[in-house]
């Protein structure tokens, strides 16, 4: 009876220290983060790894898949839906700054076209996705409901910034996305009018000053003049693959910066002020959509003469189609 009794003491006492070692392991498994890879687009993103790093698939950082949820917010501001893919911290902590940089803008732009962007099915929308990275230069690129947004609180030309290049990213969800070229010489009119809008829309917004702008823009007109391909590339050529487009970057962005600049002048100077290259844009917008009618260059001469009863073919054969200094 005793060397039961004993054995059965010795096998509770057993059964208790089990009991509290397992109570301890599933303590800790329970406090055990998991960890995923910061959102990529990459068959690495449905991957689970069970402490912190860097993704071996696409070198992403890894995450807590708790914090996943924080890094996809979708932001509602009247009519407008933003739907955010923070891919760092940094970005996740500027979302207020961001969201009222795109609404303001939005606004400004829905304005200017006369309506929302529109996507491939010809409907209207007021939402889009945005990646948000903080990388060592601002930068970006823009596709229908959707933008790739890097940022850095490094200037970039003159006084822009990381929020003039967001505003020129968000622009192009009209005039690239919604209103679309048949092909890459017509650079000077998707980058350079986007850039001019961006920063006179930046004026309206009080992010620069009327003299931080035209500053700017007396570095965007040296940068023109001085770029290595004008007088041997005319500007539509220029922007007609990457390799050209890259290699005249100065003649395709900051010439057709100007170009915007002083066309918008001349137009409003001989209207009295009542025409302006805003009404090119209204027209360009009701006239072109991607999936129906692409633009080139002649449409821009025929739309300005339209909207405003100026004939610019001789500018633009001197300054767009061939290879002459503006001097």
């Amino acid at each position: 009876m005793k060397t039961l009794k004993s054995s059965y003491q010795s096998l509770k006492k057993q059964f208790s220290i089990l009991l509290f070692f397992t109570i301890i392991v599933f303590s800790c498994k329970s406090e055990t983060e998991d960890y995923v890879c910061t959102p990529c687009d990459l068959e690495c993103d449905e991957l689970i790894f069970s402490e912190p790093g860097i993704c071996p698939h696409c070198n992403m950082a890894l995450i807590k898949k708790s914090d996943l949820e924080k890094m996809n917010q979708t932001i509602i501001s009247g009519d407008l839906k933003i739907n955010y893919k923070f891919l760092d911290e940094e970005s996740l902590e500027k979302e207020a700054e961001f969201t009222e940089i795109i609404t303001k803008s939005f606004t400004f732009y829905k304005d200017l076209f006369g309506g929302n962007p529109r996507d491939t099915l010809d409907a209207t929308y007021a939402d889009f996705t945005i990646k948000v990275k903080k990388t060592n230069d601002s930068g970006g690129e823009a596709d229908a409901k959707s933008i790739m947004f890097n940022w850095s609180e490094n200037n970039t030309l003159g006084y822009g910034s990381w929020k003039t290049v967001l505003m020129h990213e968000l622009f192009h969800l009209w005039n690239g996305e919604t209103i679309r070229y048949k092909n890459g010489e017509e650079h000077w009119f998707n980058e350079g009018f986007s850039e001019f809008y961006t920063f006179q829309t930046a004026v309206r917004m009080g992010i620069v000053s009327p003299e931080e702008m035209l500053s700017t823009s007396a570095l965007s007109l040296g940068y023109y003049t001085g770029s290595k391909g004008l007088g041997n590339i005319s500007m539509r050529t220029a922007g007609v693959d990457d390799k050209t487009k890259f290699e005249n970057f100065f003649l395709v962005y900051h010439g057709g910066w100007i170009t915007a600049m002083v066309l918008d002048v001349d137009i409003r100077s001989k209207t009295n002020n009542e025409k302006s290259l805003d009404d090119l844009m209204k027209w360009l917008y009701e006239n072109f959509l991607r999936t129906e009618k692409l633009y080139d260059t002649t449409d821009i001469i025929n739309g300005i003469k339209i909207t405003s009863g100026i004939d610019y073919t001789e500018f633009f054969n001197t300054y767009i189609y061939i290879t002459l200094r503006p001097y």
